[in-house]
């Protein structure tokens, strides 16, 4: 059986699978919104499935309140974290930035794009410049 918080790729997945998640949700959240019952649920389905064991996520989830409490300005010194807690949030910095790649935010409004090749905004329009 795998230890979970050893196998530091398998949270990096887990870690981009909760981003693509959420990304979807709010996609959904925005488009259906004034939508029946019916078609929110239809919209639902286009929320990938989970690929890995639950544990993955679960250590997943901790991590990212780690992260929320270092943001919110919680300091941490090195005996407060476990060495397994360490890799894990130099895991969820890769799997922010494979997800910020794959779904550059607009410069204008902030918004997350579909993926990287669009040529505006989904949400405010504003044209984006080719890259050369």
């Amino acid at each position: 059986m795998i230890d979970v918080v050893q196998d530091a790729e398998g949270v990096r997945m887990a870690l981009e699978e909760i981003f693509e998640e959420d990304f979807v949700r709010s996609r959904i959240d925005h488009e259906s919104a004034g939508a029946d019952e019916q078609t929110r649920e239809r919209m639902a389905f286009q929320i990938p499935p989970r690929t890995l064991s639950p544990g993955y996520y679960d250590f997943g989830l901790h991590l990212l309140r780690l992260e929320d409490e270092q943001k919110a300005g919680i300091g941490f010194a090195a005996k407060d974290l476990a060495a397994f807690e360490v890799r894990g949030l130099l895991a969820l910095g890769r799997a922010h930035s494979a997800f910020e790649g794959r779904h550059p935010a607009c410069s204008a409004c902030g918004t997350r794009q579909q993926n990287r090749f669009g040529t505006e905004c989904s949400r405010c329009g504003v044209k984006f410049r080719k890259r050369k």
